[in-house]
């Protein structure tokens, strides 16, 4: 399965450029549907040609609803807590996946607090009971378990729910204080371990990044700053600023870095041979599948990397 980030359009029309090279995908998950306020309204992007030429290429649409809105701040534990809040949300999704010939649905409810706990696990069982009698499928996507994100419930997830994805990323993100990796191999590790003491693993699907930051810790008083680039921007930034390359076997990655005027400059490289030892826990634990964060960041060459390991 991989994610196709999709904004105001339906993603149609970067269809050829983006799957041009893919290849082993069964499941295209375009982010189509966004909860945009506080009473459970749902904006659709989606599209018929973009559902019938996936079907036509044989793979499966399971599209993702998402609460992160620039425009509109949700206040999530109203949201979720709200019967009739659910209900709507609900009822635009099994309509439009039913319109549009839609094979399954996405649930990646993101930043919500404690408060919500309770009505989002509700929502997930409310949502299930009708994507089985309608012959969807439902999955829902996970942080790794910290102590802070119990509330998110992945054992009640795995009764319900057909697949918990674990989303294996954003280890340190454009926030972070300290530079590091997207993905170490004992933070994937970790989020599958912790992950099967909850949910049966025939049920569980592991995410994977396509992408990496360059960390750009600058000398003096400045802060730490980080920029996203995918795996051939990777490449080409490495090459550029002439960056000497390690592998580290404790991140199960190759490690780039210089010393410039202005700071030092790293990367915690995601590449086939990262992504390869990623691989190996997934079947390692016999886990469902693989997911990947986000089409269009990865190089042709990695597809076949992460087909031999399922």
């Amino acid at each position: 399965m991989v994610w196709h980030q999709v904004f105001q359009e339906s993603g149609l029309d970067a269809w050829d450029s983006l799957m041009e090279n893919v290849s082993g995908v069964n499941v295209l998950a375009p982010t189509w549907f966004s909860i945009v306020d506080s009473e459970g309204t749902v904006e659709s992007r989606a599209n018929q040609e973009y559902v019938d030429r996936a079907h036509a290429n044989g793979m499966q649409i399971w599209a993702l609803v998402e609460n992160i809105n620039s425009e509109v701040k949700l206040d999530n534990a109203r949201l979720l807590n709200t019967t009739s809040s659910r209900n709507r949300i609900i009822q635009t999704l099994i309509e439009q996946a039913l319109a549009y010939g839609i094979d399954g649905l996405n649930v990646d409810l993101e930043g919500l607090p404690s408060s919500a706990g309770s009505g989002y696990i509700q929502f997930i069982r409310e949502l299930s009971v009708l994507c089985r009698v309608n012959n969807l499928v439902l999955s829902v996507d996970n942080y790794v378990p910290k102590g802070y994100n119990t509330h998110y419930h992945r054992e009640e997830q795995g009764v319900m729910a057909d697949y918990v994805i674990i989303m294996g990323y954003d280890e340190h993100y454009a926030g972070s204080t300290d530079a590091g990796s997207v993905s170490s191999l004992g933070f994937v590790k970790a989020g599958i371990e912790d992950t099967l003491k909850e949910v049966p693993a025939q049920k569980v699907i592991n995410a994977i990044p396509f992408y990496t930051r360059v960390w750009i810790q600058p000398f003096g008083a400045g802060n730490l700053t980080s920029e996203v680039l995918g795996m051939d921007g990777a490449a080409n930034y490495i090459s550029e600023h002439g960056m000497d390359t390690y592998w580290d076997d404790e991140a199960g990655q190759n490690v780039a870095s210089v010393e410039a005027e202005d700071g030092i400059y790293t990367i915690w490289v995601e590449d086939e041979q990262s992504i390869g030892e990623k691989m190996k826990l997934i079947q390692e634990n016999q886990l469902a599948g693989v997911a990947e964060w986000k089409l269009g960041f990865e190089r042709a060459s990695v597809w076949p990397v992460i087909a031999q390991y399922l």
